[in-house]
């Protein structure tokens, strides 16, 4: 089997494998069955990603959008992928902030695919419509096609 490829995630795309009414689900489920199923992408994220999904899942409950009982199962989900996670360099973060006018959150993950030398795959349209003429790392989850074995 070829190696896989090394792909960063952001929490945009790790919500929409729990949440189903959001949009681009296929795509973004397409990526975690290659990385989780066939194992043809390796999935990478900053260390804020838990923290981030933690909020999107709270938030998704506070707002009755998931039940209260599927919360800790949508954690449960999520913490059994196995997402590998990485510190990434404060510093680093902030010159691509800087770079690009981002958040730190969104440079967080910019800054671990810049030093990784691989692609960010992306749901928050907000932001890859900011980078997107920037970075040719960042890449819009609705672009997502799979990988062949």
């Amino acid at each position: 089997m070829p190696e896989s490829e090394l792909v960063v995630v952001d929490a945009s795309v790790v919500l929409k494998w729990q949440f189903d009414d959001e949009d681009c689900v296929s795509q973004a489920t397409a990526l975690r069955d290659d990385y989780y199923a066939r194992g043809t992408v390796r999935v990478i994220a900053p260390q804020l990603l838990v923290y981030e999904v933690v909020n999107g899942i709270a938030t998704a409950t506070r707002r009755r959008r998931l039940a209260p009982d599927k919360a800790i199962e949508a954690m449960d989900n999520f913490l059994a992928l196995g997402i590998e996670l990485k510190e990434v360099e404060p510093l680093m973060v902030l010159e691509v902030a800087l770079r690009y006018n981002l958040a730190a959150y969104d440079a967080a993950y910019l800054a671990l695919a810049e030093e990784l030398k691989c692609n960010l795959w992306t749901g928050d349209r907000s932001f890859y419509q900011a980078i997107k003429g920037e970075s040719h790392q960042v890449k819009w989850i609705g672009d997502y096609t799979g990988k062949e074995l």
